[in-house]
């Protein structure tokens, strides 16, 4: 019955509301009845106040008859009133035939009169009896007592009432609380629904959500974003599985026509020394392609430990562009370097920092024509560290751009060069693990212009 979370919600606010309605019932009928009772002791101070002037001024006499015109007057039913002697012996009194079973006993007398306010319960009467005494002065002690029937059906007519609208307000209570939670929960429903499909392999499922609560949009928003990122996922896993299949085919292909051709053919040794070579080099080719997957997988999720160390930009720029001038002058390319006299350190791993700076160098020169320029500069901006690495080679497409970052992607331009489209995969991940952004500009003719951004330490 209470599996369902409506129901559960719908138990506990239902309960809650039960209970602080029958704590504000119970206050409420406790301060009626205390008011009730003081109304009537009030009134049994002043009726005392009058009959001690009374006997005062005509004994016991006019207090006698003043006792018959007030029981007459309320009727011998509904009160009482007697006068008892310093001895506790009656000596007025109204008629008592209906109000058998009062306190006769001197020491309830003695207990009472200490008391002066008693409520009590005669014998077979289901009524409660306001008892009230007063000193008359001289000994004598008088006793009111008051049957409060009226004011019993008072509170037995507010209880009454109090109970009825109690339960009508309960059943809608229910009612209107097992629907608004279900209304509320609706959208976690749709949630759950859009998992189930999604755990059938519908990636494509979204949830739309129109109105609800603000934390029902927020989980609908993060469910949705989700799916964006599980399908991205697996598009990208396609891909690279289809990448990494073309891209070991033909290593493989070669290392299994050079073995076949050694176990077939009848070569010199020279001849088989070039192809254990060749095996050696394919096979080192797969090793490093493999080593960057890894590398690649381990930073995005964060399990490859990088140092947080100090790192000089300015430094680091110019020992790269030194690594790399020979390569650009044997090409014929002209390397400038364009740096900021200003401190540029950040905090991070050095030699990551450097692989993706020389990754980005090195296809910079690749891809630029001979007697073409490649400028590495270095600045401080807005709290952060940019370089920029500026070539005037042939850009890139702009429908390859967005995908530059995809593991294993090679445009046209690349196919014919060495390399195995991870680069910018790594430099991606690298720099994001130091907490900075990558961005490549680039038009076709115009050269390319790659930026790193990282925070200033």
């Amino acid at each position: 019955m209470f599996r369902t979370l409506a129901a559960r919600l719908t138990f506990f606010y239902t309960l809650l509301f039960a209970v602080l309605s029958l704590a504000v019932f119970e206050t409420i009928d406790n301060n009626l009845e205390t008011n009730l009772l003081h109304r009537i002791d009030t009134e049994f101070s002043g009726d005392g106040s009058e009959c001690v002037d009374i006997y005062r001024e005509n004994g016991l006499e006019g207090l006698a008859r003043e006792i018959y015109l007030e029981t007459q007057g309320e009727g011998d039913e509904n009160v009482f009133i007697r006068v008892y002697s310093p001895e506790f012996k009656v000596v007025a009194s109204s008629d008592l035939r209906r109000w058998q079973g009062l306190p006769q006993h001197t020491r309830q007398l003695e207990a009472a009169r200490r008391e002066r306010f008693k409520t009590i319960y005669l014998p077979g009467n289901p009524d409660r009896v306001r008892i009230f005494f007063q000193e008359l002065g001289d000994g004598h002690l008088m006793q009111f007592g008051k049957i409060l029937s009226d004011d019993e059906q008072l509170l037995s007519d507010f209880r009454r009432v109090f109970y009825l609208s109690f339960a009508v307000m309960l059943l809608a209570g229910i009612l209107v609380g097992f629907y608004a939670a279900k209304s509320s929960l609706s959208g976690i429903q749709r949630v759950r629904r859009g998992a189930d499909q999604m755990s059938r392999g519908d990636l494509s499922q979204r949830i739309v959500l129109q109105g609800g609560s603000e934390e029902i949009r927020n989980l609908t928003y993060s469910f949705n974003r989700m799916q964006d990122r599980i399908q991205s996922l697996i598009s990208e896993l396609q891909n690279v599985t289809n990448n990494v299949a073309h891209d070991l085919r033909s290593p493989v292909t070669r290392m299994r026509g050079l073995a076949e051709t050694t176990l077939t053919g009848n070569q010199s040794l020279e001849e088989y020394r070039d192809m254990a070579g060749a095996v050696v080099e394919e096979c080192d080719r797969l090793v490093g392609m493999i080593n960057i997957m890894l590398e690649i997988a381990e930073t995005d999720a964060g399990l490859r430990p990088l140092a947080h160390l100090p790192v000089d930009i300015r430094e680091m720029v110019q020992d790269v562009a030194e690594l790399y001038s020979p390569v650009a002058q044997d090409k014929g390319i002209v390397l400038k370097t364009r740096i900021a006299e200003a401190s540029l350190i950040v905090h991070g791993d050095r030699r990551c920092l450097q692989r993706a700076l020389a990754n980005l160098l090195d296809n910079a020169i690749k891809f630029t024509q001979p007697d073409g320029v490649v400028e590495v500069s270095a600045s401080f901006e807005k709290h952060s560290v940019v370089v920029e690495i500026d070539d005037n080679g042939p850009g890139i497409p702009a429908e390859d751009l967005s995908r530059i970052y995809d593991r294993f992607f090679r445009g046209d331009q690349s196919r014919s060069t060495p390399g195995n489209g991870l680069g910018l995969s790594l430099v991606q991940s690298i720099i994001h693990a130091h907490g900075g952004q990558v961005a490549v500009e680039s038009a076709v003719g115009r050269g390319t212009r790659a930026r790193l951004s990282l925070p200033l330490s």
